[in-house]
């Protein structure tokens, strides 16, 4: 089976990178895990189209521990698009590493690996026995490529990755506990499921916890695409994807709660993305804010929301690559990604032109393939949660505007103008080229992978009326392009002892509390304060009885007493 072979393939070349990483043939082995990458891509798409018998290694109650099958046809473009993003990700961190590199093929092995433990992941049943191995494998992984990239961690504190990867496992698989504990055709209780809801939503960082991405914000631009951007998410939110179908559907108030946290959430990120210091926060922010709303999608039981959710996940991998690489560009051609309001020396016409397309993917914009998800997701919303659109079209506006300072600094007339292209913009034109055909001609989507999804209606829900959004988007586009074109240059930096907040970021600032629906640390750390709080008054009145045990006795007498004289 194609699986099969993809992830022993991605496995050995995992070893082989670590077990290889002194030998000073580094891009020979950064070159081999793409090699092997794009084996596994063509591995799951000759896979047959008819579903294959799975094999039971052994069973627990009513959970069986299966081998990797062929991915079902209604998951396997999400399984290509793992693919296809990791290995045009890979190809371009190959590319990036000097000749004669030594030292840095275990990062190349970790990123390996994380692509086969999320490749297994979809490989197998949502509920098999091997899942939290593939979730506990991607989160070892994902720390392993951090530090392999140079980041040190904060001294005394634990990441927030490891902590979500932790929450995570043992949330699902209590999950599996319980319903391997079942008896058959038995409804599960809504607590173990909505534990592993918010397990599956720490993992992937999204809203409320997408501050465990900001963790990979320090590392290069693609190995955090990868991860933080790429892997992690498919794992995550492909569980709940795949995972709700199989489960009865979540009390109302429960699916409401969701669905509010993926939409405020959303919100949220789009504040953040206003914050960011750098290429590389903006685009993990982005990452984010398509999670909160494909959570929101997922969490509604309607079919046309489970259809967007599934077409929003490809969006989401896809758009993390393209990003990565659009940031990277920057960092080599303009030595820094910082949006601080200075010019850069060099013009990116090209590296700007992706961006905007790699913008309007995240924020549901006609002309990408995530418009159609987003306008799915808002004709649902009208029927089930018609409040929930607001914060989603503010978070999209929001979202739009926290991208145009990365595209004023690429657009910008700087002393020079990048005329080599090769290979980010080569790079991130393939990987966006499927999102705008998809969003050009949506029914090639159809008899491929959506047609087989159990959401999907009879026809495709895709009507001409859109065709005039895209060609205000195509417009719009062009106009902008023309307008940066003819603007006045940025200034330069100045070295002043005036600190000055740019625009876009003072508006983040104003909204910061917006910010925390998408990041709960400062609400953890206050809760944490709480539990300390109580905790010191327990142990002081703890204190006032230890060994003084008479004193107790002595007030039961008194208390006593007292009752006794009453009556």
């Amino acid at each position: 089976m194609g699986v099969t072979a993809g992830l022993i393939s991605l496995l050995a070349v995992a070893a082989a990178c670590v077990l290889l990483s002194r030998a000073g043939i580094t891009r020979r082995l950064a070159l081999l895990t793409t090699l092997a990458s794009g084996l596994a891509l063509a591995g799951v798409i000759i896979d047959p189209l008819e579903p294959a018998v799975t094999t039971s290694l052994y069973s627990i109650g009513a959970i069986a521990v299966v081998l990797p099958a062929p991915v079902a046809l209604s998951e396997r473009a999400l399984a290509g698009g793992l693919l296809f993003g990791g290995t045009i990700g890979l190809l371009g961190l190959a590319l990036a590493v000097p000749p004669g590199t030594k030292g840095f093929g275990v990062l190349f092995g970790w990123l390996t690996l994380a692509l086969a433990a999320a490749l297994l992941s979809l490989a197998i049943p949502p509920l098999s026995g091997l899942t939290p191995l593939s979730w506990v494998l991607a989160a070892l992984a994902a720390h392993g490529a951090l530090l392999a990239s140079g980041v040190t961690p904060v001294p005394g504190r634990l990441p927030p990755h490891l902590i979500a990867g932790a929450v995570a496992v043992v949330a699902v698989s209590g999950l599996i506990a319980m319903m391997a504990l079942l008896p058959p055709d038995t409804t599960p209780a809504t607590a173990p499921v909505l534990f592993a809801l918010i397990g599956a939503l720490a993992l992937a960082g999204a809203p409320p916890f997408a501050g465990t991405r900001l963790s990979f914000a320090h590392a290069p631009a693609l190995v955090g695409a990868l991860i933080a951007g790429l892997v992690l998410p498919t794992i995550g939110l492909g569980f709940i994807v795949r995972v709700m179908p199989q489960l009865p559907p979540l009390p109302a108030l429960a699916g409401q709660l969701l669905a509010a946290a993926g939409a405020i959430g959303a919100l949220g990120t789009a504040v953040g993305a206003l914050r960011a210091a750098n290429g590389r926060e903006l685009v993990l922010w982005q990452g984010a804010l398509q999670a909160g709303v494909v959570v929101c999608a997922a969490a509604i039981n309607d079919p046309l929301a489970g259809l967007a959710a599934s077409a929003l996940v490809l969006a989401l991998q896809l758009h993390a690559i393209a990003g990565g690489i659009v940031v990277a560009a920057m960092i080599q051609r303009q030595s820094n990604d910082a949006l601080d309001g200075s010019a850069a020396q060099t013009a990116l016409p090209l590296i700007g032109a992706l961006w905007l397309l790699t913008t309007a993917t995240a924020t549901g914009l006609p002309l990408g393939w995530s418009f159609w998800g987003w306008r799915w997701l808002i004709e649902a919303l009208a029927t089930r949660l018609v409040w929930a659109i607001a914060p989603l079209i503010a978070a999209a506006l929001i979202g739009l505007a926290a991208g145009l300072p990365l595209l004023i600094r690429c657009w910008h007339h700087g002393q020079t103008t990048a005329r080599e292209h090769w290979p980010e913009g080569t790079l991130g034109g393939l990987v966006l080229a499927p999102l705008i055909l998809a969003g050009l001609i949506p029914w090639l989507a159809w008899p491929l992978w959506l047609s087989w999804s159990p959401f999907a209606p009879p026809v495709l829900p895709a009507n001409p009326i859109a065709w005039p959004l895209i060609g205000f988007a195509l417009a719009s586009g062009l106009g902008g392009w023309l307008v940066a074109r003819r603007a006045k240059p940025l200034d330069p930096p100045r070295n002043t002892d005036t600190t000055v907040i740019p625009t876009w970021q003072g508006m983040g600032d104003g909204l910061r509390g917006l910010a925390e629906a998408a990041n709960a640390r400062t609400a953890l750390i206050v809760l944490g304060r709480g539990i300390d709080r109580v905790a010191s008054l327990l142990h002081t009145g703890m204190i006032i009885f230890e060994q003084r045990y008479y004193l107790f006795g002595v007030i039961i007498a008194l208390l006593a007493i007292l009752i006794l004289m009453a009556q």
